[in-house]
């Protein structure tokens, strides 16, 4: 049975801010300048061409759904390329939204006091750092999920969802993010490392110094954390080691689209929605915005257009475009 996509794009305004990420691009450590360049699927040939004949060159390109990431030193190159018949539009390499987890929440004394108390119950062993060493908890209580209050609101919890479903592991949830920590013992049991992909390659001019030689992280790998965040509250198991997800029985699979610095661009967002489809991924969370605009000013919903000059809206009209194709 044909798997269906669905792309949860959740704009949590207290993790995620839109409009820091205006002006970052991946070539701003050094000219040339880089460009997402939209064309007709499966016409990478005429578009490379066309490109060349603009001044610049191809770095990459996905060929299913026609986008590709272009370099040029020409100032002139994007309105000759604009103009090509078979390129359909051109956009500055822009960051496309920006991932900044507050992971450190404010706890009273006497929450830390219940929280080790609670820990200690279940055999967890105080770490020095005032963190805990779980031993393995079959299916006990997490002794963590006083503290879930979303998981309360929502009713994830022993006496609501999980008495009635707590997930398949046939159903695959692709996080696109910033990765996942395939290692971390309360996201293990339910991360597919097979599956997982990493879309980006570490930027040194915004990510810091790369921590391999390539410069792309392996796949099992989360440098940012909010990834790894995201992944937990979809789907940490009932393991008695902390916390529980919304379906904590279903699969993780990593398809990192976003930077080490929480920044996210286009041409990797893209590439990972187009594995989420052929990889037959069931459903993805992006929880990052989509356009540097914070909402795309062609929105006739939004009440204030933040920036409509030309240039600006044919660059907005290339991120929609191509993110729909993905789609």
């Amino acid at each position: 049975m044909q798997k269906v996509l669905f792309a949860a794009v959740a704009l949590a305004a207290a993790a995620m801010v839109g409009s820091t990420a205006v002006g970052i691009d991946a070539g701003s450590d050094s000219r040339p300048t880089k460009y997402v360049i939209l064309y007709s699927p499966n016409g990478t040939t005429a578009m490379k061409a066309a490109v060349v004949k603009a001044g610049g060159r191809v770095l990459k390109a996905n060929n299913r759904v026609g986008v590709a990431t272009a370099i040029s030193a020409d100032p002139g190159f994007s309105a000759r390329a604009g103009a090509s018949k078979v390129i359909q539009g051109v956009a500055r390499n822009h960051a496309i939204g920006r991932a900044t987890p507050k992971l450190r929440p404010k706890v009273s004394e006497e929450q830390l006091r219940s929280i080790r108390k609670a820990a200690k119950g279940l055999g967890a062993v105080p770490r020095k750092s005032g963190g805990f060493r779980y031993q393995h908890g079959g299916n006990r209580a997490e002794p963590l999920a006083d503290l879930q209050w979303d998981m309360r609101m929502i009713h994830a919890t022993t006496s609501g969802s999980y008495r009635k479903e707590k997930g398949s592991k046939r159903v695959l949830v692709g996080i696109l993010d910033t990765g996942i920590d395939g290692n971390h013992p309360d996201i293990a049991p339910n991360f597919n490392r097979s599956l997982s992909r990493n879309f980006t390659t570490d930027i040194p001019s915004i990510d810091g110094p790369c921590e391999v030689p390539s410069c792309k992280d392996p796949n099992d790998v989360d440098e940012n954390s909010h990834g790894t965040h995201v992944a937990s509250t979809v789907a940490s198991p009932i393991n008695g080691l902390g916390m529980a997800g919304v379906a904590p029985n279903v699969t993780l699979v990593n398809l990192r689209a976003g930077q080490d610095s929480g920044f996210f661009f286009l041409q990797p967002s893209v590439d990972a929605l187009t594995a989420a489809g052929d990889l037959g991924i069931d459903v993805v969370n992006m929880s990052y915005f989509i356009d540097p605009w914070l909402y795309n000013c062609g929105n006739p919903l939004h009440p204030v257009p933040q920036d409509t000059s030309p240039l600006s809206r044919a660059e907005q009209k290339t991120i929609i475009d191509a993110t729909q194709r993905a789609l």
